[in-house]
């Protein structure tokens, strides 16, 4: 960091910051990933990278279970695209933010914003797709009404790609939707 302050540009010393931050994110240092983060955006300009330090601060909040921190970084991202930001990482946000309802049990906003970016998941970095697939489904199973559980996840060409791969997971919603019970209860114990 010295080195670049002295001898390089604005964006190199940007980018020393960073890889301190992602440094103490990676041992576990939650407090000083904090702090360094925080130094990291005062040396950010851009809307998108800024928006990426949001979402290295959910990742931590949602490592550490921190509610109260991951609502304020919500908010925070969702006040940054009010001042410009892409389609990419508005839908990276819902999946944080469906992963955060989800964790608080709000499952009906949970399942609506999972199923907003069921066809542009990009979160590789939280979970594969295989998994958000698995919440995807749970969270609309307990939430949505039968009709839009069929159009919605029943029907959808995305989870009909993956639902196969992921054990039980076929039998336990459609077994559900068609009132086979006993399927059903089967595939809830699997």
């Amino acid at each position: 960091i010295a080195d670049a302050e002295e001898n390089l540009g604005e964006s190199e010393v940007r980018e020393a910051h960073l890889a301190k931050s992602l440094y103490y994110i990676r041992i576990g240092e939650k407090e000083k990933a904090l702090e360094q983060l925080k130094v990291t955006e005062s040396k950010t300009v851009a809307v998108g990278q800024k928006m990426d330090l949001v979402f290295y601060t959910l990742q931590i909040g949602l490592f550490y279970m921190d509610f109260d921190l991951i609502s304020k970084s919500i908010d925070k991202a969702k006040n940054l695209f009010e001042g410009g930001g892409d389609w990419e990482r508005k839908n990276r946000l819902k999946v944080y933010e469906g992963l955060y309802c989800m964790s608080t049990r709000n499952f009906k906003k949970a399942a609506n914003l999972f199923l907003d970016s069921i066809s542009t998941f990009t979160t590789y970095e939280l979970f594969p797709y295989d998994t958000f697939i698995f919440y995807t489904v749970l969270t609309s199973i307990i939430s949505l009404d039968r009709v839009s559980l069929k159009q919605k996840v029943v029907d959808a060409p995305e989870i009909l790609t993956v639902i196969g791969k992921i054990p039980h997971l076929s039998e336990f919603l459609n077994s559900l939707y068609d009132c086979q019970y006993k399927s059903f209860f089967l595939a809830f114990c699997m």
